[in-house]
């Protein structure tokens, strides 16, 4: 039953959950059921995201937490919440004489939340028309390069999603004669039910469940959505990645998820994966490059040339360079963000000893000896 639902069991978080757990969990279980992945579960998908819904957002939290699933219009019935709230009806002959609420107390505390428009399927006193459906929130992930990482960019993703239908704008039918009056709500796209809180109860008015709010049914189904008013599309949607992201961040693209036949849109979650570079590391915003030299270079100096990701660079190694010596680019590291806060370029020199030597080098050596060396 949805009035025994637990929002933070099918989210598998706490009650105690930070906004940013909750967010978490609803993004690694929403990528795993969407139901346009192999796999996927439309029914657990809806499921999350009618949690999340909730749960992301403070004031219905809070509802939910002191009135259950009912508190923001999810319970029997559907959508509405108490924001259909009209009287005290059934209240007639209660005595709260002998009840003490405390001092400064208002009753009107009580019901504050019930006025509120949550969003999800009742109406607000004074509000016109039904409420707008929302479509759903998609995730994909994205590959790119590790110079692409440290730059930004600009990606193209081509996806299929649903759409609002071009063909019936949305409303199920292509003509208007082929819808008609809801006969659950007589055409108002809304219905009222009373409900118990114990020493009473309240009249709340709530969407229609028959016809989703919009007071009419669909006698002859649309050709192109049959009736559903959203059709599946390919849609090729241009990504921004700014500098410095890393594997397994995620970018939400506003209003680029799945459209509703009201046409109000979701949104697109990109998780990305940073490739690694073949000679490069990064550290932090750094990125890091070991080069080799023989003994002799280092010992009498050199000048090498480098590779950065704006072109080659010449460094000028001393003389008497250690291993592990390190040379810093200025500004040739990984721009942080949309700041354009630049990291460096690291050099690491390593010093090639020979495998072998020979008589002479030998020779040799055994006189650098005699110096000291």
């Amino acid at each position: 039953m949805m009035a025994n639902k637990d929002y933070y069991h099918i989210l598998g978080v706490n009650k105690s959950a930070s906004a940013a757990e909750i967010k978490k969990a609803y993004h690694k279980l929403a990528h795993q059921h969407h139901p346009d992945k192999k796999g996927g579960n439309a029914e657990k998908f809806k499921e999350i995201t009618e949690a999340y819904s909730v749960l992301s957002d403070s004031k219905k939290r809070q509802a939910y937490d002191q009135f259950g699933v009912g508190a923001n219009g999810a319970g029997p019935g559907g959508p509405g919440g108490f924001s259909g709230f009209r009287d005290f009806s059934g209240f007639q002959g209660a005595d709260f004489g002998n009840i003490n609420f405390g001092q400064g107390f208002d009753f009107s505390d009580v019901f504050s939340d019930f006025f509120q428009n949550f969003g999800g399927g009742g109406r607000a006193r004074g509000e016109a028309g039904p409420p707008k459906e929302r479509g759903a929130d998609i995730q994909v992930d994205m590959e790119i390069s590790f110079a692409e990482m440290a730059r930004g960019t600009e990606k193209t993703v081509s996806i299929y999603k649903l759409e609002r239908c071009h063909q019936c704008k949305g409303k199920g039918a292509e003509r208007e004669e082929d819808l008609e009056k809801c006969h659950v709500c007589k055409g108002t796209g809304h219905v009222e039910r009373k409900i118990s809180i114990g020493f009473g109860s309240i009249s709340q008015i709530i969407t229609c469940q028959n016809c989703k709010g919009r007071g009419f049914e669909v006698k002859k189904k649309c050709s192109a959505c049959h009736g559903t008013g959203v059709t599946k599309e390919k849609v090729a949607i241009k990504i921004t990645v700014p500098p410095g992201v890393e594997t397994g961040n995620i970018l939400r693209v506003e209003s680029q998820g799945e459209e509703s036949r009201d046409g109000v849109s979701g949104d697109l979650f990109v998780r990305l994966r940073v490739t690694d570079h073949p000679f490069f590391k990064r550290v932090g915003a750094d990125i890091v490059f070991e080069n080799e030299i023989p003994l002799t270079e280092a010992l009498l100096g050199t000048k090498i040339e480098v590779p950065t990701l704006d072109g080659g660079h010449t460094v000028n190694i001393p003389p008497l360079t250690p291993d592990g010596a390190r040379f810093r680019l200025k500004g040739k590291g990984i721009k942080m963000g949309r700041s354009g806060a630049t990291g460096d370029e690291v050099i690491k020199v390593r010093i090639k000893m020979p495998r072998r030597l020979s008589s002479r080098a030998r020779r040799l050596i055994d006189e650098l000896k005699d110096e000291g060396l």
